[in-house]
C-alpha cells in the first residue's frame, strides 16, 4: 500500500521517533565501517580478477578541493547525503591471475597508516589467495595509503620473492637524494614514507611509457596527482577494465564535480586534464573502470550526465 508524506510523517509522530523525521537520512550511520569489505571476484574475458579490501580511512572535508570555501563543501556533501564533517576513503586492492601469475596492484598501508587500514594479508586469507602465491606487484604511485605496506611490523618486505614495478618516473622524484629538505614542511613525513618503503624493495624494475606487463596486462602513464602515476588497461576476449588508481579520486567528488582539486594532486592542472582524459575514455568507449577509493569493491561503469558524472556499480551485474 502506497504512504503518502503526510501519513508517514504522522506516522512518525504517533510513535515518537521525531528524532529521525528531520532529516531522515540522518538514521543511517554506522560506527565502525565493518561491511563484510573482504573481497570481489569476477572476471575480464579469462583473466580472473579479485578486489581484496585493505580497509578504508577517514580525510577532513578540505581534502576534496583545495579552492571550495567550507560552507560549500559541506553543501556538496549534503546534497549527497554524505557526512558533513569528514569524507571516507575506501582502499581496493586488485589481485589479477594471468596464466601462472599473479599480480597484485598496490600494497596498501600495513600497520604505519591511520584508520581502519592494513587489511590486505587478512582479506587475502579469506578470498583463499595464498600471499606466497603473489608473484608481480605493480605501485601506481608512492603514496602511503599505497606502498607503506611494503615492509610488514619487523621492517621486513612483504612478498620477497615477487617482481615489484613501477614507473621511473615516480620512482626518481620520491627517491631523489635530498628530496626530503625540497618539498614543504608538511609534506616530508610522505617523503619518508616513499622512501623508506621504495628502499626496502630487494630489487625492483621501472619503466617509462606504456608497458606489456603481462598478457592482456598494460600499464601506462596518468601524470599528475603524482609525479610518475601509473594505470593498468586490462583486456582480454574483446573485454576491458581500467584500474585508475588515483586518477579519478571519489564517486562523490570527482565525478560530480570533476573540477575539484584533491589537496593531494601534485600537480593539479595535469592532474585534472589526466582526469578528464580518462573519463572520456571510459564513458565514450563504455570501458569498466576500478577506483582505488571507490565504495567497495570499487568497479563499475562510470556514465557522463551533462556536467557531472555517475558510477554505476559492477556489482548489480556480476
Amino acid at each position: 500500500m502506497f504512504l503518502s508524506r503526510r501519513k508517514f510523517l504522522n506516522y512518525i509522530n504517533c510513535t515518537g521517533l521525531t528524532a529521525i523525521s528531520t532529516p531522515l537520512f540522518g538514521s543511517i550511520q554506522s560506527n565502525d565501517n565493518h561491511h563484510l569489505l573482504n573481497y570481489f571476484k569476477f572476471s575480464v574475458g579469462e583473466i580472473k580478477i579479485t578486489i581484496v579490501s585493505d580497509g578504508g580511512f577517514q580525510l577532513p572535508i578540505s581534502s576534496i578541493d583545495i579552492n571550495s570555501s567550507e560552507e560549500n563543501l559541506k553543501k556538496h556533501l549534503k546534497h549527497y547525503h554524505m557526512q558533513e564533517d569528514h569524507i571516507y576513503m575506501n582502499t581496493n586492492l586488485a589481485v589479477i591471475e594471468v596464466e601462472d601469475k599473479k599480480l597484485l596492484i598496490d600494497v596498501g598501508s600495513g600497520s604505519r597508516f591511520i584508520g581502519n587500514t592494513g587489511k590486505l594479508f587478512d582479506n587475502l586469507s579469506k578470498a583463499n589467495i595464498d600471499p606466497e602465491s603473489i608473484t608481480n606487484v605493480f605501485l601506481t604511485h608512492a603514496h602511503p595509503d599505497h606502498i607503506l605496506g611494503i615492509r610488514d611490523d619487523f621492517d621486513e618486505t612483504i612478498f620477497p620473492d615477487a617482481e615489484f614495478m613501477i614507473s621511473e618516473k615516480e620512482y626518481g622524484w620520491w627517491t631523489k637524494k635530498n628530496r626530503v629538505n625540497e618539498v614543504d614542511e608538511t609534506f616530508m613525513q610522505m617523503v619518508l614514507w616513499a622512501q623508506n618503503s621504495l628502499n626496502a624493495i630487494p630489487e625492483i624494475s621501472l619503466f617509462k611509457n606504456e608497458k606489456s606487463i603481462l598478457p592482456g596486462v598494460t600499464v601506462f602513464e596518468t601524470s599528475g596527482h603524482s609525479p610518475g602515476h601509473s594505470s593498468i588497461l586490462i583486456e582480454s576476449k574483446g573485454s576491458k577494465l581500467i584500474i585508475g588508481g588515483d586518477v579519478i579520486r571519489n564517486t562523490y567528488t570527482s565525478l560530480k564535480n570533476p573540477d575539484f582539486i584533491p589537496d593531494t594532486d601534485m600537480d593539479p592542472v595535469l592532474a585534472q586534464k589526466t582526469r578528464f582524459n580518462i573519463l572520456d575514455l571510459i564513458t565514450t568507449e563504455k570501458i569498466p573502470y576500478l577506483g582505488y577509493h571507490f565504495p567497495f569493491p570499487g568497479v563499475g561503469y562510470i556514465i557522463k550526465n551533462e556536467k557531472i558524472y555517475d558510477f554505476i556499480p559492477a556489482s548489480i551485474r556480476w
